[in-house]
């Protein structure tokens, strides 16, 4: 049970409930306690969640870092699903399940992206090295969405840790059409 309750459907603010046009997860009835700022978080999550220069692929491998370096169960069980509907193999994200980012299962673009994106989640400096190990797969667009995509998943993840948010992980992607549907709309 969330520390907070998650608001029902009709105590919803309606650009909410207009955006989201399906299902709302548990994480946007809990920031629905915040009026003035759910509907930017969330045009904000899915606009993150659909558009950018890193593949889906690296984008949900970023994504589940986050949730193994932020502890958020919730954000991993999220992310499950949608990252096997985008091609992330069981292999990944067993190897990030175990904090493994030199895996073999990962390209040599992926270990760097998920090496820079634990050390910007443990702390706020990433070595020379290690940017540079970044930058030779990113372009600097890249780099800024992975980082901005941080910030994002920091953010749900403290929400969610702090709060005992209740996951509802959908099955498949379903998320992620939300996203697009809410992105189109």
């Amino acid at each position: 049970m969330s520390r907070i309750p998650c608001l029902d459907t009709e105590a919803l603010p309606e650009a909410l409930r207009s955006l989201t046009q399906g299902r709302i997860i548990n994480l946007y009835r809990i920031l629905a306690h915040a009026p003035q700022s759910v509907e930017q978080i969330a045009r904000l999550g899915a606009a993150l969640f659909t558009e950018g220069g890193l593949s889906a692929v690296d984008r949900e491998l970023l994504i589940l870092t986050c949730a193994t370096g932020f502890d958020s169960e919730y954000e991993w069980a999220q992310h499950v699903s949608i990252s096997r509907a985008v091609g992330v193999t069981d292999e990944q994200r067993a190897a990030l399940r175990r904090l493994d980012h030199d895996a073999a299962a990962f390209s040599p673009a992926q270990r760097a992206l998920v090496a820079f994106t634990a050390a910007v989640a443990a702390g706020p400096r990433v070595d020379d090295a290690l940017y540079a190990r970044l930058s030779e797969h990113y372009d600097e667009q890249q780099v800024v969405e992975a980082l901005v995509l941080v910030g994002f998943y920091f953010l749900v993840a403290r929400v969610c840790t702090v709060l005992d948010v209740e996951i509802d992980a959908p099955e498949g992607d379903e998320v992620l059409r939300m996203a697009q549907a809410m992105q189109a709309g």
